[in-house]
């Protein structure tokens, strides 16, 4: 409940710009975010589960299918976090460029942990 006290007691609102955020390049973001996922588990996980079903040994060469099935995979996900990013920013402006809805994030993040700190107060104990 202190967490949900301290969400909604907060003066600063979430979508407000702050200057004093370092900028950072364009492509130093892109390597972070290509590194990030070149060294993701999950994803190599993901692909070794996923791709041999897809993958025909007599329709050719295998390494050629894997980097087709990989960049059919990358241009999907580039796409759809693309669209994902565009509608986050979109809808933080539209929120930030109205004052009454500045402070919805905190209320919903307030909301969350008041209902999480309740479910906790009233679990069975086991």
């Amino acid at each position: 409940m202190y967490l949900a006290w301290k969400a909604f007691r907060a003066t600063g609102t979430v979508l407000a710009p702050n200057a004093r955020l370092p900028r950072y390049p364009v492509g130093q973001m892109f390597r972070q975010g290509l590194l990030t996922n070149i060294l993701n588990p999950k994803m190599a996980l993901f692909v070794l589960a996923l791709f041999p079903q897809f993958v025909h040994p007599e329709a050719g060469s295998v390494a050629g299918q894997i980097m087709i099935l990989a960049t059919l995979l990358n241009l999907i996900g580039l796409v759809v976090n693309g669209l994902v990013i565009f509608t986050a920013s979109r809808i933080g402006q539209a929120f930030a460029a109205r004052n009454r809805f500045s402070r919805l994030p905190q209320f919903l993040l307030g909301s969350v942990f008041a209902g999480l700190a309740i479910r906790l107060a009233l679990a069975e104990r086991r």
